[in-house]
């Protein structure tokens, strides 16, 4: 559970698809874009296209910093300034790399999320722009928000309760 390297891989999957995609539909799309929408999806902002996609772009390189800033950093702090169940016990010479693995992990999942959220709503007021489709699907951006907390909320409670667990001796031999 400690390996990072699948949601690594999953989150640069993610970021490439959003870049290729965003640069083919790029030249369909007009100079002014709707680019904000109220809760049925009429627009009601719009930006000029470079302006919404280099606003878009900070944006979504902001996910890299939970994702795999996060980590490294809390790798750095001194073991007094980490809020952690069990601290003593998670964060001891001998389970420390496997901890760190875990925030990794675990981190790099919530990059993830975050990122699909960002780029489907991006990906949503694209649509929006284009002749072809021409409309935000609201209803499909609630969806995923709702899928998006309920994985925060899973995620959450799971993270919490690893380290709220010491194993026991068997539990640790394995």
């Amino acid at each position: 559970m400690n390996d990072s390297r699948l949601p690594t891989v999953i989150y640069f999957l993610l970021l490439l698809f959003g870049i290729v995609h965003f640069a083919q539909i790029y030249p369909q799309l007009p100079e002014r874009m709707a680019s904000h929408f109220a809760a049925d999806g009429t627009p009601n902002g719009w930006a000029p296209k470079q302006g919404f996609f280099l606003l878009m772009a900070m944006i979504t390189a902001v996910t890299a910093i939970p994702a795999f800033l996060v980590p490294l950093k809390l790798k750095s702090l001194p073991r007094q300034r980490i809020n952690l169940p069990n601290k003593d016990y998670w964060l001891a010479p001998e389970h420390a790399e496997e901890t760190y693995g875990f925030f990794r992990t675990y981190m790099a999942w919530f990059g993830c999320a975050l990122l699909f959220v960002l780029l489907f709503g991006t990906m949503q007021a694209a649509n929006a722009n284009l002749p072809s489709i021409g409309h935000f699907n609201s209803t499909a951006m609630i969806f995923v928000m709702i899928g998006f907390a309920a994985f925060v909320g899973v995620w959450l409670i799971s993270f919490l309760r690893h380290f709220q667990n010491v194993p026991t001796a068997s539990h640790s031999s394995r």
